[in-house]
């Protein structure tokens, strides 16, 4: 049984002039992906088993969390910076990702609490922008109201964060690259009707010296999220396995949701995805 898969990828900012507070934004890139359906009247739609949410699958020897490496001086950077990088790097992801206020019902306060003055700024004043391409909503990780409950309270995580000095896109600035694949077991609320959504996520942090030598963090990464319907819009809409496919039509070959690499090089538009 195929299944349906949506992706939204965002390029936030590259470069924080701290001399006059500005930020340099780059184009921000959409990448839905979305799978011609097949429905069974046979099977269960209800795929997820609500006492072992993640098995069968990947996930089952994924972490439960994003987990910094050891910190080492990067090129400027001290060790103590890395350090503290690598750690505002986890609470952002963790405010996106595992926050279900956030994954659920679109509170996004957890992470805009993170964020420095002048990022806040531009996140603030970029939201819900006519210029969807510049809307700040493509930061954040909320699924559309309504449309899933979480099974349980873990979410799965397997990949990477690692920090190196980039000089891409602006001045030179401390990178913490991020890499990594989220699972999300899901249901619609009042049926008995579920699936995994597996998110993956490339991208990093960008932090910025503010001319006092303390560092102001930038995210700028993006995703791809499956089985979800690929329609307009900026919060995931779960394609559940008793549907049919909504929005715009895959093309190409069918891909694993779960291969992190097969997906790094996505071209924009849909495509379709393996069970999850």
């Amino acid at each position: 049984m195929s299944r349906r898969a949506a992706a939204t990828r965002w390029v936030a900012l590259l470069a924080l002039l701290t001399a006059t507070g500005c930020a340099q934004v780059q184009d921000a890139l959409e990448w839905f992906v979305s799978p011609a359906p097949t429905v069974s009247g046979l099977g269960s739609y209800d795929e997820v088993d609500r006492d072992d949410p993640f098995g069968g699958t990947p996930a089952e020897d994924y972490a439960e969390g994003f987990e910094p490496p050891p910190a080492e001086p990067v090129g400027a950077f001290s060790a103590a910076q890395v350090e503290e990088a690598y750690g505002l790097t986890q609470d952002l992801l963790d405010a996106v990702y595992l926050n279900p206020d956030a994954v659920f019902d679109e509170d996004n306060s957890e992470f805009t609490g993170l964020l420095g003055e002048q990022a806040l700024k531009w996140y603030m004043n970029h939201l819900g922008h006519e210029n969807g391409d510049l809307d700040s909503r493509h930061v954040v990780f909320n699924l559309a109201p309504g449309t899933a409950e979480p099974i349980g309270d873990v979410v799965k995580v397997d990949g990477r964060m690692w920090a190196e000095e980039s000089s891409e896109g602006g001045p030179d600035h401390l990178a913490v690259n991020t890499e990594y694949t989220i699972v999300h077991p899901v249901a619609r609320p009042g049926d008995p009707v579920s699936v995994r959504l597996v998110t993956t996520h490339y991208g990093e942090v960008s932090f910025f010296d503010t001319g006092d030598g303390a560092l102001e963090a930038w995210p700028n990464w993006w995703r791809g999220t499956g089985p979800a319907h690929c329609v307009d819009g900026y919060n995931v809409v779960p394609a559940y396995p008793d549907e049919l496919a909504e929005g715009e039509q895959p093309r190409g070959p069918v891909e694993d949701a779960y291969d992190l690499e097969a997906h790094r090089d996505g071209d924009d538009g849909c495509a379709a995805i393996r069970g999850t």
